[in-house]
């Protein structure tokens, strides 16, 4: 009779936990573009996992290992400027393609690592933000 249990939990907890995860990322991805994309901060050799979704006014990017619906990072549109392009390597995510980006007055400047692809959608993102005429 244990050993049911213990047979039962083993094969549904993995279960679950895939469908929790898959069904995350479809809430994620739903709302709009969303794209696979690495994250690191300038100074921080590490990078993260993760996709970033296109909101109106913000990119937002959520980490592959989290679990909940709110992102781990938000960058505002209108901050946010290209400053850097390189070809990716094995060092880099993985990804072909790394980006550094200004993401507006106070905030630490930001490498995301994507497909090129992916990059070409995000410009045109970007490019593509409503015009604020400020007085």
């Amino acid at each position: 009779m244990l050993i049911d249990w213990i047979l039962i939990v083993s094969v549904l907890a993995p279960a679950l936990y895939m469908a929790g995860r898959a069904t995350r990322r479809m809430a994620i991805r739903r709302p709009g573009g969303a794209v696979d994309c690495s994250m690191r901060h300038d100074g921080d050799g590490r990078w993260r996992r993760g996709v970033a979704a296109y909101r109106t006014d913000q990119l937002c990017w959520f980490s592959s290992h989290g679990v909940g619906l709110r992102p781990d990072a938000a960058f505002d549109r209108r901050g946010m400027q290209l400053v850097a392009r390189h070809d990716g390597d094995d060092d880099d995510a993985g990804r072909p393609v790394v980006v550094r980006f200004e993401t507006g007055a106070g905030c630490d400047p930001v490498w995301l690592a994507m497909s090129s692809d992916a990059l070409t959608g995000m410009l045109a993102w970007l490019e593509a933000g409503p015009q604020y005429w400020f007085s």
